[in-house]
């Protein structure tokens, strides 16, 4: 069932397996995905030898197609023009130890490895290990940037092509969902020894911003380059962490403070208290700043973090995106 983000009105439905849910949408909304509900952790046992997903539109025109694949899969992301999905291959996979992105094309329902940055297919396929701490979407829709913490002794497909081998506790990993390829940024010491939910990750039209509530390191990375190029401190802030970019500004909710950043610099401009335990953070299309706490949504002045007005959403567990109501 589809509904209206600011209304809650009812827009659309289509009919689906029962025992399903819905694990990713793609960019314009015309595609679901559904699998399994998605395990407490991917690694261990039991796993699975097969994997039965079914491609559905929403909007109900065309009749949801169901695919079976041999293997151990989870869905990850639709390309932006909704021929392929792109899936994450456990392996072994009845009791994973590590993971490999791949891409299932929706035509010949045959899965294939995905292009290196340089758009050429790679000789060998990276195998990874660790907690997905948040995904983003790019402001342009064309991009998936994924955090994922706990990589000891990771290899990039890179590292191995060159022979080469280093040990990586975090990274982005990069999607094009317009081109089809993979990169992995690498994140500098000590991200990735903290606990995963300290982690946080926002992007804008031009940097990706990646911050570390352990250690109150926080890094920007030009998202043409992808590469890190500059190192900011915050205050430690243990507990989760959440980030979100406005117009000029970073806004980073850690623990108990609520930190302004300044884009380039990444000097804190202003530091406030966050109204309650942090369940996400997130600005709207109009430039509002909303934070999710326990039991509801608060919006903050996106200046001095004050709090302007309170929804509440009871059973609140995680706020990801927000819908502006139009003026009438």
């Amino acid at each position: 069932m589809t509904v209206d983000a600011v209304t809650g009105r009812r827009i659309s439905s289509t009919g689906v397996p029962s025992s399903k849910a819905v694990r990713v949408v793609s960019p314009n909304g015309v595609l679901a995905a559904l699998g399994d509900p998605a395990p407490a952790t991917p690694y261990g046992s039991p796993g699975r030898r097969t994997t039965r997903l079914v491609i559905a539109d929403p909007s109900g025109r065309r009749e949801a197609m169901t695919i079976e694949l041999d293997g151990n899969y989870e869905p990850d992301a639709f390309s932006a023009e909704g021929g392929a999905l792109f899936v994450l291959q456990y392996l072994p996979s009845t009791a994973p130890e590590a993971y490999r992105v791949r891409m299932l094309d929706l035509a010949s329902r045959e899965v294939g490895p995905v292009l290196s940055r340089e758009k050429t297919p790679v000789a060998e396929e990276e195998t990874m290990r660790g907690e997905s701490r948040l995904a983003v979407l790019s402001p342009y829709r064309d991009r998936l940037y994924t955090l994922y913490t706990h990589q000891a002794n990771h290899l990039h497909t890179r590292d191995l092509v060159a022979g080469r081998s280093t040990g990586v506790h975090a990274f982005v990993h990069v999607l094009s969902l317009t081109e089809r390829w993979a990169y992995c940024l690498d994140l500098p010491e000590p991200f990735g020894h903290g606990p995963a939910e300290g982690h946080a990750i926002a992007v804008s039209p031009d940097s990706l911003y990646v911050f570390d509530g352990a250690s109150g390191r926080l890094v920007r990375a030009d998202v043409r380059e992808l590469a890190i190029g500059k190192v900011g401190a915050l205050p430690a802030s243990p507990g989760p962490a959440f980030a979100a970019v406005s117009s000029d500004a970073l806004h980073v909710a850690a623990g108990g403070s609520l930190f302004t950043v300044d884009l380039d610099s990444l000097d804190v401009l202003h530091t406030a208290r966050t109204p309650g335990r942090p369940r996400g953070l997130a600005v709207g299309t109009d430039g509002s700043l909303y934070a999710g706490v326990d039991g509801g949504a608060v919006r903050l002045d996106p200046r001095d973090g004050r709090e302007l007005a309170r929804v509440p959403v009871p059973g609140l567990t995680l706020l990801r995106h927000v819908a502006a109501q139009p003026s009438l």
